[in-house]
């Protein structure tokens, strides 16, 4: 059984179709399970498992790349094409670019609301994990975590992999102070924890690696939500020119139902029959 993908849909077939996401349940976006059965797929849809690691800037996007690359290479699948939704975007051009280098013929790539991470996407991503813990932290805590966050997104010269790891470093102990109130047995806290720190890690990553040269052949799929996307990069100016994409398909509809909505879901079908 595989270790570093997730089968998400299953078919006799000799190709396959990735797609790179940070899957966790409970979470209001959706989710590449729900985009699969409205692709009426003929072949297997793999979705990434981020390994279990935490953030720090040591780690070599080649490192945390190589057991993703190594299992579908020596699967023998042919890869057809790559999906990335939000942050995974990155890591889709980036294993795309490197699945070229030895299979015939490059897989196509899908990105939906592409992200390049900087320090205030790792902020409103870890905003995020912390709104899902309001039961368990106190009132104080929200306060300090929301307080040291911000402290941290300020310092002078942070680059987004150093923020993730300082966030995670102040987080760690609060986090595991409010699961031990519940009561949670301790290794399955740690497994908790380490999941946050597992999302820092894989923005951390995501921040050193440079998808531009596979998003420069990429369809993306924007949402109209502004903060999002293409939507954001134009906005901010860190991308969204002529070329940085080869395509931009939008839908009338928010971020969060991207991989929700069945006209989204028919026009990525029509790329991966190509």
């Amino acid at each position: 059984m595989s270790t570093q993908w997730q089968i998400v849909h299953d078919a006799e077939s000799p190709e396959v179709v990735l797609a790179t996401d940070f899957p966790v349940s409970g979470r209001n976006e959706g989710g590449f399970t729900e985009l699969a059965p409205r692709l009426d797929l003929d072949c297997q849809l793999w979705q990434t498992v981020p390994p279990v690691v935490a953030p720090g800037t040591d780690l070599d996007p080649a490192d945390y790349l190589r057991p993703w690359l190594t299992e579908i290479r020596e699967s023998g699948y042919r890869v057809r094409s790559v999906l990335g939704y939000c942050a995974g975007s990155v890591f889709a051009g980036a294993l795309a670019q490197e699945i070229a280098r030895w299979q015939d013929g490059a897989p196509s790539i899908v990105v939906f609301d592409p992200e390049l991470v900087d320090v205030p996407t790792v902020h409103l991503q870890f905003g995020r994990v912390i709104g899902n813990m309001t039961t368990v932290l106190e009132a104080d805590e929200l306060t300090y975590i929301e307080q040291e966050a911000q402290r941290l997104a300020k310092a002078d010269g942070v680059t987004p992999a150093e923020f993730a790891a300082n966030l995670f470093e102040m987080f760690r102990p609060l986090g595991e102070k409010a699961l031990a109130r519940t009561g949670m047995e301790p290794e399955f806290a740690e497994e908790l924890i380490s999941l946050v720190g597992s999302f820092m890690a894989y923005l951390s990553v995501a921040s050193n690696i440079d998808p531009r040269p596979g998003w420069a052949r990429a369809t993306a799929i924007s949402s109209t939500s502004p903060g999002s996307g293409l939507n954001r990069l134009r906005s901010s100016g860190q991308g969204g020119e002529p070329g940085f994409v080869a395509e931009e398909l939008r839908f009338d509809v928010e971020h969060r139902d991207l991989l929700r909505t069945d006209d989204a879901a028919k026009a990525v079908a029509e790329i991966l029959t190509k």
